[in-house]
């Protein structure tokens, strides 16, 4: 009997978690909504678009409060298949490895962070006490992981139509930009696909390589042309391969400067 009185005791001694509906952050986020949704430009129901937002931190202090992970999941798969239906309609000739490399720059977590921010999503987020103080509502992790989950979010309410209306601007501004910024930099291309998808995106076709052993001077020299003829360069090397990277290198710069237009 008296464990039994003592073991209630602890029960009613124990804290009462107070709902997640309760807290000031849960309210400032409450009251960012419509500006939110407003700059967002699509309609999202009110809890989808907070646990959009609710990181597993503070779902762990908070079990009321559905963190984001799914969301995250399902937004993720939606970014790539909006990504790569562009891609594949923008370049009908494009070979799958040049589409499958502009996709990796587009969906990376820098570009998908800095969407992030700069719908202001770093302010909305809802962390742990302890993820607050270490300074990780700055880190690009977290606001790549809840842009995938606000467009989980967007699609589960409005459709493919909906993800499509908000993400698919956002990306294809970032895969344009990169065609333009080309300059392999690019840690998922060489230089020989650098270059075929910056002529693809000038209209210039696909570039050929001419190779050939320079006895003379003992390495590989490669002639790097358009459809058109025009030569755009000349690479050498000890290897056929490295010939044609360095080629490929000068003629991405010769792009750049307009002389595939001559």
């Amino acid at each position: 009997m008296a464990h039994s009185v003592n073991r209630q005791s602890r029960e009613e001694a124990a804290p009462v978690k107070r709902p997640a509906q309760t807290l000031r952050a849960w309210k400032r986020l409450l009251a960012r909504l419509p500006e939110l949704s407003k700059s967002m430009g699509v309609e999202v129901p009110q809890a989808l678009l907070m646990q959009s937002f609710t990181h597993r931190s503070f779902s762990h202090e908070h079990p009321d409060a559905p963190n984001n992970e799914r969301l995250e999941f399902l937004g993720d798969s939606v970014i790539q298949a909006i990504a790569t239906i562009y891609l594949f309609n923008r370049f009908p000739k494009m070979p799958e490895r040049e589409m499958t490399s502009l996709r990796m720059t587009a969906v990376r977590e820098e570009g998908l962070a800095q969407m992030a921010l700069d719908l202001g999503l770093d302010r909305c987020l809802l962390l742990g006490k302890g993820a607050g103080r270490e300074g990780d509502r700055e880190q690009k992790s977290l606001l790549c992981d809840a842009f995938e989950a606000v467009v989980g979010a967007v699609f589960l309410s409005g459709g493919w139509e909906a993800a499509e209306k908000f993400a698919g601007p956002r990306l294809e501004k970032t895969m344009e930009e990169n065609l333009k910024e080309l300059g392999g930099a690019n840690p998922y291309m060489d230089w020989k696909t650098t270059l075929s998808v910056l002529a693809r995106s000038q209209n210039l076709g696909e570039p050929s390589f001419s190779t050939a052993l320079d006895q003379e001077g003992g390495c590989f020299v490669s002639k790097c042309l358009l459809p058109s003829g025009k030569v755009l360069s000349l690479g050498r090397g000890r290897k056929k391969k490295a010939a044609e990277e360095e080629a490929a290198k000068l003629a991405c710069a010769a792009l750049k400067k307009g002389a595939g237009a001559h």
